[in-house]
């Protein structure tokens, strides 16, 4: 039925996901996953026991992809926090620009699994905190913030960039005058009062 040399679950999800972010969850069946991915509808139940379980399954593949391009990114990186800030919302936007549907998904999950919808953020806001209190711990951000509030921070930036200019435009980009502009908010922001912060 296909050429695709994916295992089948894998396939299922990648079509799963994409169906999910054309149509909506509401708006897709199992029967068009299948046809996505080349599999008789049979085939399906042998993988995942509903379409809200493949569901979850594309939520927290999207979290866990994300993150680890992020922990990719950040052990490439040496520099400060400005410089650890521009990769993780490069690695996020370049992600955006390739998949623009995600976010949509998870957007509609907090309808559809709300618990799911928490959970997808709570994992990356701990990610984003830890690293907030470690640039804080050197010096680097204002110690007076809650890292946690930082991390949401973080997070609804992020959000709105990329839903403007990479999810608006199907698979746009960032452009790298507009992630400035958003480094220099977040460094007039964040840096400790007396402005002795490394670059």
């Amino acid at each position: 039925m296909t050429t695709d040399a994916r295992p089948p679950a894998q396939r299922l999800l990648a079509a799963a996901e994409e169906l999910f972010g054309e149509r909506s969850y509401t708006r897709t069946a199992v029967a068009d996953i299948c046809a996505r991915a080349g599999m008789a509808t049979g085939s399906f139940y042998a993988y995942y026991g509903s379409k809200a379980e493949i569901f979850a399954a594309v939520v927290r593949g999207i979290n866990a992809d994300l993150r680890n391009a992020m922990k990719a990114a950040l052990e490439k990186t040496d520099g400060g926090q400005r410089t650890r800030e521009r990769e993780c919302f490069r690695v996020y936007f370049e992600m955006v620009s390739k998949r623009p549907w995600m976010d949509r998904i998870v957007r509609e999950s907090e309808f559809v699994a709300p618990g799911l919808f928490r959970e997808y953020y709570e994992h990356l806001a701990r990610g984003y905190g830890r690293g907030v209190r470690a640039a804080q711990l050197a010096g680097e951000v204002d110690t007076r913030y809650d890292p946690e509030v930082v991390a949401y921070a973080y997070t609804g930036i992020g959000n709105f960039i990329g839903m403007r200019w990479a999810e608006w435009t199907a698979g746009g980009q960032v452009p790298e005058d507009v992630l400035d502009d958003v480094l220099e908010l977040l460094g007039r922001g964040l840096a400790p009062p007396d402005g002795s912060s490394p670059p």
